[in-house]
């Protein structure tokens, strides 16, 4: 096994490019792998020659006050409102594939993982739709603001039972939940500062699926919670939550984890906590400090995680071109252990070298194939609506020949980081020509058919690609 790459000195500063590291397709690459599920030609070519913060503003700086390009627009055959869970997913997938503001599906889908909520209990699709509308909305505004919403949250309050939360009838799930799995951890906590978190939290009920807070449902008594006495309501327990030390050391280990390296460092950990509680929750200029740092463009980070499903299918579909059926990628994801809206359990996905197995390594190998072949592996159904076929797609890039076809892919779906061994064989493959007569590429349909697709396939089945 390799050795982990050294972390960079210096690194909380801003990545500055230089000749011996520069802003080039590997870093690229790597930006729009952890934050956008992926390049896609137009992204390389938009961001050829700019900057990082070039890269970082566009990710970040999208507005939430507005649904564009989305407002009134639905799938081919998807009517809203919701009916069903696979209504939601497929909304969602199709969001993934289409949207200008990547990071704003990303960041939702982190905190679906971590405020981890599932249609299997919660058995209503719109309410579901409305929780991933909040991390949609709030994933990149104040975290404290982003946890009182959640707690209020009808999905939530049916997922963690606090609709069934009253004066008298103190249920603890949400109570415990709130705290070992969104803010502080296991050890951080006792089984007192449980019970009587759960009498703070009373008082929010549904009514006709909206969460409705009931006066004379909650427990206005004092608490004593984390040594502290008062009548703590679900807004001043949330303060109480964040105040302890552990709260946004354990919010920087999560995003650490998701976006620079699978084991944080504890240095790394606590310097971006700090940051959240000098910036007082507000997410976005922690995440832009931290996607601009040496540390999250080093080589440490570099490919450092397990690709999701997520990262393998929409990435996938991105580089490949042509628009994939929602539906198709949903299950795609779904098949290989991540199921949007349902997680396993309460903890959300285990992710990382979790995602691989002698199951799903296979079937991501064969996410590869239905990509190049554009056909699901479903009995031959279109996993495709061809806006364009990859013979077309091809020659409005001006791409002919095998090396620049070659190029092409390698710059997608490896950085630009193929050895020479590497492609030298990928090239021999190219030009070893339908008819055996011919020896060298030659370009037209039929040979697209075969060789630029085998070549998709190979390249999405190596094993660099498995990795974030």
């Amino acid at each position: 096994m390799a050795d982990t790459p050294d972390i960079p000195t210096n690194p909380f500063q801003a990545y500055v490019p230089s000749r011996e590291d520069p802003f080039g397709a590997r870093r690229l690459g790597h930006v729009l792998r952890r934050c956008a599920f992926g390049a896609d030609p137009q992204w390389l070519d938009r961001f050829n020659g700019k900057t990082p913060r070039d890269v970082i503003d566009w990710l970040l700086d999208y507005k939430t006050d507005t649904d564009e390009p989305f407002t009134g627009r639905l799938i081919p055959g998807l009517n809203f409102p919701f009916k069903s869970g696979r209504d939601v997913q497929n909304w969602w997938t199709y969001r993934m594939l289409e949207s200008p503001r990547p990071f704003q599906e990303r960041i939702a889908l982190f905190w679906h993982g971590h405020f981890a909520t599932a249609i299997s209990k919660v058995e209503q699709a719109m309410p579901m739709h409305a929780q991933i509308e909040l991390f949609r909305r709030g994933g990149l505004g104040n975290f404290r603001e982003l946890l009182i919403a959640v707690g209020r949250d009808p999905a939530m309050l049916i997922w963690l039972d606090g609709r069934f939360n009253h004066k008298g009838k103190p249920n603890e799930n949400y109570g415990r939940e709130v705290m070992e799995l969104f803010t502080l951890g296991i050890g951080h906590y006792t089984e007192q500062d449980v019970k009587q978190l759960a009498r703070a939290f009373t008082g929010w009920e549904l009514r006709n699926g909206e969460a409705h807070f009931n006066a004379q449902s909650f427990d206005s008594g004092d608490k004593t919670i984390f040594g502290q006495t008062g009548n703590f309501n679900d807004t001043s327990a949330v303060d109480l939550i964040l105040s302890q030390p552990e709260a946004p050391r354990f919010i920087a280990w999560k995003l650490l984890r998701e976006f620079v390296h699978p084991h944080p460092e504890t240095a790394h950990i606590n310097y971006y906590a700090a940051r959240l509680t000098y910036n007082q929750w507000e997410l976005k200029p922690v995440m832009r400090e931290l996607l601009s740092s040496r540390l999250f463009f080093s080589d440490y980070a570099y490919r450092a995680r397990i690709k999701s499903p997520a990262d393998i299918c929409i990435g996938g579909v991105r580089a490949v071109g042509g628009t994939a059926s929602a539906d198709f990628v949903t299950r795609s994801m779904s098949e290989m252990g991540q199921t949007l809206c349902n997680p396993p359990t309460v903890k959300g996905w285990d992710g990382d070298q979790n995602w691989i197995n002698a199951n799903t390594v296979l079937l991501r190998f064969n996410f590869g194939l239905a990509m190049a072949t554009q056909r699901s592996s479903k009995g031959g159904d279109e996993a495709f609506a061809e806006k364009v076929n990859l013979f077309d797609h091809l020659t409005s890039l001006n791409l002919r020949t095998a090396e620049q076809i070659i190029n092409h892919f390698a710059g997608l779906l490896h950085d630009d980081q193929l050895g020479d061994d590497v492609r030298q064989r990928l090239l021999d493959y190219m030009n070893k020509g339908q008819n055996p007569k011919v020896k060298q590429f030659v370009f037209d349909p039929p040979s697209v058919n075969s060789k630029v697709r085998g070549i998709i396939h190979l390249m999405m089945a190596m094993p660099e690609y498995q990795l974030c």
